[in-house]
């Protein structure tokens, strides 16, 4: 296979993997080759099977298990090979295509937050307010919704204590019985107004914090974008079968845990495709509009405001007319 990351095949540091016989098989992938590779090999599965391992069954419990609403498990942990997953992919990554360059009152307060001209109890709010009108316009984002969200984006990384207690206590009930109304039951929006809605915010909060320094004002959306883009820490898969790489000493099992270090991988390249997995199955259909929002708020806030707002006015009329005449 060809890369854009090194000079020749595989030609960077193996993997970490951390293995006792029997009971623990994990694997982590920090190169984008690597990720790319292993991520199309049809043996390498999402969601993780609960019957290959003790910690299997944990992560799927927690994961696919508690993040679903409405009995419907969020579209990050489909099966590769579930009826019509590609098919939606496909289609939402065109919708949300068509969105890039429109403007709206939760971009314009965005940029203001940016460039330091508003203060705002919690920008979470307004950032999941523009997730979710990107499916629906009637979404409404409110403090409520913006706590549900922030409740499924931090869910895999809390401790076990808190996931228990928001069990027992109906809080994790609650937040899927808000989410899903807010998202009228679209496990897509679900998705896009928790995880994504959170390192979007993530980033969002980044951006603000590099404004404040002259000297990064001056950066290009394109650079201060590879600076700030918050990505997700890791991504999970599990093995079907035996996985002979070239990269690696021993094949992956169907025990092995593979871990996609993508924030690390991004943090090595600063390319949007490592980003996104944009060359994988599994590619994010936010992956160009996402960060063309965060160009044209880096813009606006902080390349001639004025002429910025003026040039993405007419980016939206030309759309617009292009879309009226074809």
């Amino acid at each position: 296979m060809t890369t854009k990351y090194a000079t020749s095949a595989f030609h960077t540091a193996k993997p970490i993997r951390v293995r006792i016989p029997s009971v623990l098989d994990i694997l982590f992938v920090s190169d984008p080759e690597q990720i790319v590779w292993l991520n199309q090999n049809p043996r390498v599965t999402r969601p993780l099977d609960p019957a290959a391992s003790w910690l299997h069954r944990i992560l799927d419990a927690r994961l696919r298990g508690d993040l679903n609403v409405d009995g419907k498990p969020l579209p990050v942990f489909e099966p590769r090979e579930a009826p019509g997953r590609g098919e939606r992919q496909q289609a939402l990554f065109t919708a949300l295509e068509g969105t890039c360059g429109f403007p709206g009152s939760e971009r314009d307060t965005l940029i203001d937050y940016v460039a330091g001209h508003a203060q705002l109890p919690e920008v979470g709010v307004v950032v999941q307010q523009w997730c979710g009108r990107l499916f629906s316009q009637r979404y409404r984002s409110t403090e409520e919704t913006y706590l549900a969200g922030h409740l499924f984006a931090t869910w895999s990384s809390a401790p076990p204590w808190r996931t228990l207690r928001d069990r027992l206590s109906g809080k994790l009930a609650r937040a899927k019985a808000v989410l899903g109304t807010a998202a009228e039951n679209d496990p897509h929006c679900v998705h896009a107004t928790s995880i994504g809605m959170e390192n979007l915010a993530r980033t969002i909060r980044k951006l603000r914090k590099a404004a404040e320094h002259a000297n990064k004002q001056k950066l290009s959306s394109d650079e201060i974008l590879r600076e700030c883009l918050v990505v997700p820490p890791l991504v999970l898969r599990g093995c079907s079968g035996e996985v002979a790489a070239p990269f690696l000493d021993r094949p992956l099992t169907s025990q092995t845990l593979v871990v996609f270090l993508v924030a690390r991988a991004y943090a090595t390249t600063g390319d949007l495709d490592v980003a996104f997995l944009s060359d994988t199955w599994s590619a994010c259909p936010a992956r160009a509009v996402i960060p063309d929002m965060l160009r044209a708020v880096w813009r606006a806030a902080h390349h001639d405001e004025a002429e910025s707002r003026r040039l993405l006015s007419i980016d939206t009329w030309s759309r617009l007319w292009h879309r009226a005449v074809s």
